[in-house]
């Protein structure tokens, strides 16, 4: 875990709402896995504002670069979204467990939607180098096409089946309703998203199939410290509470207990 300022490189807009920050870091980077995140301070001139957490899209060990999705949905969100090339950004990275993998898994789902794109995106990249050996698909859902952030899905080549509430793209329905009528057997799923989405996952699972949810939660710290962001996770039979940010953000898809 690093605590250092980034310098942003870039913040480009790629959608009504959705930018993609480019930063660079004076560090080497650590190793990162998909489903891992960094926390930002989003407006370089309050001191006092909590650093808030985003996943991370991409990252470039060579350049020192990490790529951050960020879709406004907030006071802090939209105040990033504003932030200027060469602006410094306090960033405390990686936090949280990464996707889990086995050398066995050859056939890979990804299920996602909105801003749980990013984690998933960038499992995709880290499967690359398995080659023609690896199938990856995705299945990613919206309300509208422009939900679906065309310019970020177009950087990527792999198979992908979407859907959008409104029909103007893809499947006319969800995300789960397509995955789940559509989807080709696989070893693994790999969800990110709503949790009403990854909650109604949870029915239409392949059985047998290895399942892991990247949570999404709103918190505080981001090292466990707080217990601000407890999700219930089922463990030999009983539920216990375990943070989003240390003991996550990935945990198996099926032992996770969605509020009602």
């Amino acid at each position: 875990m690093v605590y250092e300022q980034a310098v942003v490189l870039g913040n480009q807009e790629i959608g009504p709402g959705h930018h993609l920050l480019t930063l660079r870091v004076a560090r080497p980077l650590p190793e990162l896995r998909a489903g891992q995140f960094a926390n930002l301070r989003c407006d370089p001139a309050d001191r006092y504002s909590l650093l808030r957490p985003f996943s991370i899209l991409d990252a470039d060990p060579l350049a020192g670069t990490l790529s951050i999705y960020c879709k406004q949905l907030g006071r802090l969100s939209s105040i990033l979204a504003t932030v200027p090339a060469m602006a410094r950004l306090d960033c405390l990275y990686p936090l949280g467990n990464g996707f889990p993998w086995r050398e066995d898994l050859r056939r890979v789902a990804l299920v996602g939607g909105g801003t749980g794109l990013a984690p998933l995106l960038f499992w995709a990249r880290q499967l690359e180098p398995y080659g023609a050996g690896m199938e990856v698909a995705g299945y990613f859902g919206g309300a509208t096409g422009a939900d679906l952030v065309p310019e970020l899905l177009g950087d990527y080549s792999f198979p992908m089946h979407l859907a959008t509430m409104d029909g103007s793209v893809g499947f006319h329905g969800t995300v789960v309703e397509l995955f789940a009528g559509h989807a080709e057997p696989c070893d693994a799923v790999y969800v990110c998203g709503p949790n009403a989405m990854m909650a109604a996952l949870q029915s239409v699972l392949p059985p047998g199939c290895q399942a892991y949810a990247s949570l999404e939660e709103y918190m505080a710290c981001g090292v466990g410290a707080c217990l601000g962001c407890a999700a219930r996770i089922r463990e030999d039979g009983a539920v216990a509470h375990r943070t989003v940010c240390k003991d996550g953000p990935v945990f198996d898809l099926r032992q996770v207990e969605f509020a009602q």
